[in-house]
């Protein structure tokens, strides 16, 4: 019995498999991996630039995530002064899925050492929910939806938030 034990776990090890852990997932996401957000045209490029960082960080990843820009699209993505502690927040919506991305402009100010990156990061967090990803998952492994994180340094997706949006995609 102990060796049909071991066998099984040193077959994926031998064969270069990985164990992988399962997934962390809401239950509310986008049901494709193609999502459209409206360009936040009213928003300074201070802002603009570091979300569209954010997007092309998504784009960039091994995944069949893609983000874009459409005049028609009812998603929004904007940034204001809130009196709320978060600094952002990503409301959805099941039926027609629909989200709106909110980045608190008073705590990123009063936060961010490198204002970019900090937008960037907490933009790719939140952009995160539109694919499934949990807030704060309960691994060792880096990940951008870690409440923990310095999003003055953690700006884009880590391989465990990519592993599991390939799980849904």
């Amino acid at each position: 019995m102990k060796l049909v034990i071991s066998s099984l776990i040193l077959l994926p090890l031998v064969l270069g498999l990985s164990l992988k852990v399962n997934a962390e997932l809401t239950d509310i996401g986008s049901p494709t991996p193609g999502i459209n957000v409206k360009s936040p045209d009213h928003l300074n490029d201070t802002w603009k630039t570091p979300i569209n960082n954010a997007i092309t960080a998504w784009n960039g990843t091994a995944t069949k995530v893609t983000i874009g820009y459409s005049s028609a699209s009812s998603n929004t993505i904007t940034a204001a002064q809130y009196s709320d502690t978060w600094y952002g927040l990503n409301t959805q919506w099941r039926s027609p899925y629909k989200y709106t991305i909110q980045l608190n402009a008073r705590t990123i100010t009063r936060d961010a050492k490198n204002f970019s990156n900090f937008v960037k990061g907490t933009a790719v967090h939140e952009f995160g929910h539109c694919f499934f990803l949990k807030d704060n998952p309960n691994t060792t492994l880096p990940s951008i939806m870690k409440y923990s994180n310095d999003f003055n340094t953690v700006t884009t997706p880590r391989p465990y938030d990519i592993d599991d949006v390939n799980s849904v995609y």
